[in-house]
C-alpha cells in the first residue's frame, strides 16, 4: 500500500487558494496533491445560475463531485445526472463530462481528483485569467496548460 505523510491541519471557509475558472466558476483549492503525496486533491466550486463547466476529459484522474447546495445537471458520457444536495457523482478518467447549473441559486460542490494533480491546471489557469483581466486569457497559453495537465476541453 502506498504510504504518504499527511500533516494534521484545518482550513477555515475563507482559506485555500482562490481561483476563477475560465467558465466564470469560483474555485477554492483546499488540498493540493502535494499535501497528500499525490493520492488526491480537493477543491470547492461555486457555479452561478446558468453557469457551465464545458465539455472536457481528464486523461489521468477520476473527478468525484459532492453537491453541497443547489443543483447540477451533469452529463457524464452518455448519461445525464441531475444532482442535488447530498448527491455524489463520479466522472471516471477518460470519459467526457459537462456540468450546468440549471437552478436559480449558485451550486456549491466539492471535487476530489484521484489521484491528485488536476488542481494544478485550475491554479495556473486562474493566474492567467487574473493577469489578463479584464481581457480574456491567451487561448494558446490555456491550450498549453491543458496539455500539461492531461485535460482537454471541447
Amino acid at each position: 500500500m502506498h504510504r504518504h505523510s499527511t500533516i494534521a491541519r484545518m482550513l477555515r471557509p475563507d482559506e485555500g487558494h482562490h481561483v476563477l475558472h475560465p467558465s466564470g466558476a469560483r474555485m477554492n483549492i483546499k488540498v493540493f496533491a502535494s499535501d497528500t503525496g499525490g493520492v488526491y486533491s480537493l477543491m470547492e466550486t461555486l457555479l452561478p445560475p446558468g453557469g457551465v463547466v464545458p465539455r472536457h476529459i481528464h486523461a489521468g484522474e477520476d473527478e468525484n463531485n459532492f453537491i453541497l447546495e443547489g443543483h447540477l445537471a451533469m452529463q457524464i458520457g452518455p448519461t445525464l445526472y441531475r444532482a442535488g444536495p447530498g448527491s455524489y457523482v463520479v466522472a471516471p478518467q477518460g470519459v467526457e463530462q459537462c456540468f450546468r447549473n440549471e437552478g436559480d441559486i449558485p451550486c456549491r460542490f466539492l471535487t476530489t481528483f484521484t489521484p491528485g494533480g488536476a488542481e494544478g491546471f485550475f491554479k495556473e489557469a486562474g493566474e492567467l485569467i487574473r493577469r489578463a483581466a479584464p481581457a480574456p486569457p491567451d487561448p494558446e497559453q490555456l491550450l498549453r496548460l491543458q496539455e500539461k495537465y492531461g485535460l482537454r476541453y471541447f
